[in-house]
């Protein structure tokens, strides 16, 4: 409600201009949100999160020998970081953005307001994206130092674009059940990414165009030069079109999964919490 309230007083010189409007709202969500993002709780999680891949990393030099071989060293922390870190750190980021609300009764204060459920969408989804890139980012420094990995100059930069796009596209995704079930948005959440990003991601069909986890692996496997050496059935996992257009269909993956929950958070009316 202070979000909205701060994002209302900035934005009220913006009225006549609507795009301007959302815009001053939606970043005055997103500082707000940061700010209570930054909690000693929080910080706990982010710092066991930052740590993890770094110490499964030096799990895996003890058992198999430092340094790790490069295509060793990006697939584990490519699992562990873009993957696992990112989606982690989303699920508690990004789900919660309606049912805060709802528990605190500020619910009704956001409808009302001009952009109200628009700027609370797209801030949220900022600040989400920042804090879960943030958290990835530095989770893969010490994860690739302490692979002692030849070329780890290419392993960062190829990871490190990897985690941006796995955040804003997890994030828009996870939006979804945000604004549908948001009492269950965590549990849903989970089960939407376990059956449609790791499921129907690894179908050699149509329905895997439209996962992230297809696009990642496909951005993976050209960053790091794998593609002639993939044999034929592992070829079907990845899609063979430039990086650009990997990228690209990543934000068009964002642009049309924000702009369905925007459209769903617009429409919907939530009871209070006590009715949930």
């Amino acid at each position: 409600m202070a979000a909205v309230d701060a994002a209302d007083a900035r934005g009220r010189h913006a009225e006549d201009q609507p795009v301007v409007s959302l815009l001053t709202s939606a970043v005055t969500i997103a500082e707000f949100q940061l700010r209570r993002m930054l909690t000693r709780s929080r910080l706990a999680v982010a710092a066991i999160g930052i740590l993890f891949p770094a110490a499964v990393v030096a799990a895996v030099g003890r058992t198999a020998g430092f340094p790790i071989e490069r295509d060793l060293a990006a697939l584990l922390i490519y699992a562990l970081v873009p993957e696992a870190v990112c989606v982690l750190a989303l699920l508690v980021t990004m789900c919660p953005v309606v049912a805060d609300e709802l528990e605190r009764g500020t619910w009704i204060h956001v409808a009302v307001r001009p952009n109200g459920r628009r700027a609370m969408i797209l801030g949220t989804f900022a600040a989400a994206v920042i804090w879960t890139v943030s958290v990835g980012t530095l989770a893969l420094i010490p994860a690739v130092l302490v692979s002692g990995t030849e070329e780890p100059m290419r392993v960062f930069s190829v990871m490190l674009g990897l985690i941006v796009l796995s955040a804003a596209g997890r994030g828009a995704l996870f939006a979804l059940p945000a604004v549908i079930v948001p009492k269950r948005a965590m549990v849903a959440s989970v089960g939407l990414a376990l059956v449609v990003e790791y499921l129907a991601g690894l179908l050699p069909a149509v329905i895997n165009q439209a996962t992230v986890s297809l696009r990642l692996r496909s951005l993976l496997v050209e960053g790091m030069g794998w593609r002639r050496r993939l044999p034929a059935e592992v070829q079907l996992l990845i899609d063979t079109q430039p990086p650009s257009v990997q990228v690209l269909a990543v934000l068009v993956l964002v642009t049309l999964l924000l702009g369905l929950a925007v459209v769903i958070a617009e429409r919907r009316q939530f009871p209070p919490s006590e009715e949930i």
